[in-house]
């Protein structure tokens, strides 16, 4: 029962489907291979955090064995708070908002 329990839960965090597409960028690969190994990377691409939410995101992948290179990780935060910040999050909505008075 425990080793069936285990399965499920290991099971449970691998990607189920390759969500939506990472943007280009000199960083995506590299988000790519960090993150993507656990999460599809709709994981990434709904969250709309700040640098510092970001940081902390990381730093908790981290802990749980994610590999960050201490010198890539200025630019991974750059890449994920342009692409994935909460600046994105307020133009998805507008937009959103904008379309659905025009009919």
């Amino acid at each position: 029962m425990f080793l069936f329990a285990s399965i499920h839960l290991v099971s449970a965090q691998a990607p189920a489907a390759p969500g939506k597409p990472l943007p280009p960028g000199p960083m995506q690969a590299k988000i790519k291979a960090a993150c993507t190994q656990c999460h599809n990377a709709s994981r990434i691409t709904e969250q709309h955090l700040t640098r510092r939410q970001w940081s902390d995101q990381l730093s908790k992948m981290e802990g749980l064995g994610a590999v960050i290179p201490e010198s890539d990780r200025k630019d991974m935060l750059a890449y994920l708070t342009t692409n994935f910040g909460p600046a994105k999050a307020g133009a998805k909505t507008a937009v959103k908002k904008s379309g659905s008075g025009a009919n």
